[in-house]
């Protein structure tokens, strides 16, 4: 029994937050010059893990003690920090600087930093600026916000791919996408290639790519749920990240609860119409046949005779947009901010102004942060989101063709026979000509619907006053069925009397990683040095089912049971990822910088004994306005530069032969045409940057 009661006695004392002081809870509000309320202020306790954020209408709510100090940070603003003496509320003007050399920046690995000690380029967004774009796809709210950053969407239909280069192409045969963070797991961005598809097996029925666009992953992503959305630019800002981040990383931090959070619920409507003013000729008809046997077309048909009836078929067919955004969350913290919680919902349900093209996506993201005692910190966060997408074809397959060529003299609308069967206005058949654009989204059809899970779980360990030790735990699960019809009187199935596509798409990424950080330590009154090391795993694993049905028996009734030639095809992808890393900071009298990194990754992708590769970096940072304070009636900022080595490895099972069917006389199987490459290595890309950073006025300019 005493035994017992002395472990309870120690393990209280273990657990028990510090009592050193009587502590208060600390409220007010946070403003700009002009008076607005801000949202999204980092409010904290200086030198402790007591951290709040203040809410729609600026108020805060944070436990500290008399004496302690309170720390006010957000991007584009300056640092404040007042004291806390005897008043309870505590209210605080945050003025805008053209640059903070104070700010507390997101760098690599989702490590925080000071703004004066990077020697690389990134930049940060607040959630608040990318969610009031509202863009389905948060990829598009960069356009135009973030420099050297060039977002490329590619159409205004709901559920379109955008894509996100950073500086420019460096790769001509692997992605150019950068790598996406969230809450320090790395996510999918990837889109299903048609490959995967059964039909891609023949030239006949294949897409290649053309004709069909997937949806980035990134789009499952809600803006609204996004704390700050930090940019690394280049291999220098990103080479803490290795072989997955030679195209620069994005870092997203999500929202986390807070004291006097609540419920706060949203709604947005938007109607979107198109602005283009297409010009068509109504001079020439149609074009025939040249004569009855051969398969050549007239370049221009015989003219309109005088009072031909002409229809706007452009205007008839588009339509108005209509596009619902609505999110309900709930947060809160406990008293003393040990423990806080968020939990959000978003419904997002779109029109696209083409018919039969929508996308209904919902949205649910939970995190909780807590303190369990002086030296245990826990972060947990999840995201679930379901996407139900339809779309409608592209390019010379797509609607919008057969819009553009129909002729003027042709109601559109009216795309049927009296016994329900396309119909034609040439005589040049119908595997030749295209489409009726009602007829082409009524009867062809993709749909897409994603299920995806990201989890995260993040400890803080400090067992000694010099550092601490972080781990991070999580993954990134989706399933996507997809469905592709081409009708079997339309234009792309003719041939084959209709082709039907579905294919199952399992992606799982796994991720660990852990990390030892050392605290600045003072080496001398001019010198110290702070750093970390680390260590991740990540597993990738992609499996596809394919099926592709040809031979309709019902033209219009879809299922796999009523085709009557069928074949199939699985495709899996795994690639894994073995790390170890380090960076040292040596720090001169708070005005010169210098940052080492360096990364050692072990890929699967390429053949062992040569799948080991290192990659350094090392930057500066001179504070000039402050190793000469003279300068700063006149300016203020810092010069950096910065070397770094990254690269990127091959796909997986690039470097093996892959055996394919045959289709000779003798059939069975055989390699493809790309033999093996066992001397494969991987790409490397070097990169040395320098830049100057300025402000003017005592930072207004």
């Amino acid at each position: 029994m005493k035994t017992r009661a002395v472990l309870v006695l120690m393990i209280s004392f273990l657990v028990a937050p510090p009592l050193f002081a009587q502590q208060k809870t600390i409220t007010g509000r946070v403003t700009s010059e002009q008076g607005a309320s801000l949202s999204g202020v980092t409010v904290s306790v200086k030198g402790t893990g007591n951290t709040t954020s203040t809410n729609t209408q600026g108020d805060y709510s944070i436990a500290a003690a008399a004496g302690q100090t309170l720390q006010f940070r957000l991007i584009g603003t300056g640092l404040v920090e007042r004291a806390v003496g005897s008043e309870d509320v505590i209210n605080v003007q945050l003025r805008r600087v053209a640059l903070d050399l104070d700010a507390v920046v997101v760098t690599a690995l989702g490590e925080t930093a000071s703004q004066r000690s990077l020697g690389t380029a990134q930049q940060s967004i607040r959630g608040a600026e990318i969610a009031d774009t509202k863009r389905e796809n948060f990829f598009n709210a960069l356009s135009g916000r973030v420099a050297g950053v060039d977002v490329t969407s590619t159409s205004g239909v709901p559920g379109a791919s955008s894509s996100l280069v950073i500086r420019g192409v460096s790769s001509i045969s692997s992605s150019n996408q950068p790598l996406i963070i969230v809450d320090g797991l790395p996510i999918d961005n990837r889109t299903v290639n048609t490959g995967v598809l059964a039909s891609d097996k023949s030239s006949v029925t294949a897409f290649s790519n053309r004709g069909v666009d997937f949806t980035n992953r990134a789009a499952d992503l809600n803006s609204q749920d996004i704390e700050t959305l930090t940019v690394l630019k280049g291999p220098e800002a990103a080479a803490l990240y290795g072989i997955d981040a030679a195209n620069g990383a994005i870092v997203i931090k999500t929202k986390r609860g807070r004291a006097g959070g609540g419920m706060q619920y949203s709604s947005t409507v938007r109607v979107e119409a198109t602005r283009a003013n297409y010009q068509l000729q109504r001079v020439y008809g149609p074009s025939s046949l040249i004569d009855g046997s051969q398969a050549s077309l007239q370049y221009f048909g015989a003219p309109y005779p005088a009072g031909t009836q002409f229809y706007d078929n452009i205007d008839g067919f588009l339509r108005k947009g209509l596009s619902q955004n609505h999110n309900l969350s709930f947060s809160g913290a406990t008293a003393d901010n040990t423990i806080n919680y968020r939990l959000s919902t978003t419904l997002d349900k779109q029109e696209g102004v083409v018919h039969n093209s929508d996308l209904n996506k919902i949205n649910v993201t939970g995190s909780s942060q807590a303190r369990i005692n002086s030296w245990l910190n826990t972060d947990l966060s999840m995201i679930y989101s379901y996407a139900n997408n339809d779309q409608v074809y592209k390019g010379d397959i797509g609607p919008l063709m057969g819009l553009m060529l129909w002729p003027q003299s042709d109601d559109a609308r009216n795309y049927l026979t009296p016994a329900g069967t396309r119909r034609l206005v040439t005589a040049i058949g119908a595997g030749t000509e295209l489409d009726n654009p009602y007829f082409n989204v009524a009867k062809n059809k993709i749909n897409a619907k994603t299920n995806r899970l990201i989890a995260n779980v993040g400890v803080v360990v400090t067992p000694f006053s010099w550092g601490n030790i972080k781990t991070n735990l999580g993954t990134d699960n989706y399933t996507t069925q997809n469905l592709l019809l081409r009708h079997p009187e339309s234009v792309t199935g003719y041939s084959q009397r209709g082709i039907l596509d579905l294919a199952d798409v399992i992606s799982r990424n796994l991720s660990a990683l852990t990390l030892l950080n050392v605290n600045n330590h003072a080496l001398t009154n001019s010198f110290s040095l702070s750093g970390f090391v680390g260590h991740q795993v990540s597993d990738f694993k992609s499996t596809s089912d394919a099926q592709t049905g040809i031979n309709f028996l019902d033209p219009n009734f879809v299922s796999m049971n009523n085709t009557g030639t069928r074949s199939t095809l699985t495709t899996i992808e795994q690639r894994r990822l073995v790390s170890l890393f380090g960076q040292a900071v040596l720090d001169y009298k708070d005005y010169w910088y210098v940052t080492l990194t360096g990364r050692n990754d072990w890929t699967s992708t390429i053949p062992r004994g040569r799948n080991s590769f290192f990659y350094p970096s090392v930057s500066t940072s001179f504070i000039f306005s402050d190793a000469f304070p003279g300068l700063r009636r006149f300016v203020t900022g810092k010069v950096r530069l910065g070397f770094a080595a990254v690269g990127k490895d091959a796909r997986p099972y690039a470097y093996r032969p892959s055996l394919q069917y045959k289709t000779t006389s003798y059939g069975g199987y055989g390699y493809d045409f790309w033999g093996p490459n066992l001397a494969l290595k991987p790409e490397f890309k070097r990169s040395i940057e320098g830049g100057v950073e300025l402000s003017f006025l005592n930072g207004r300019l």
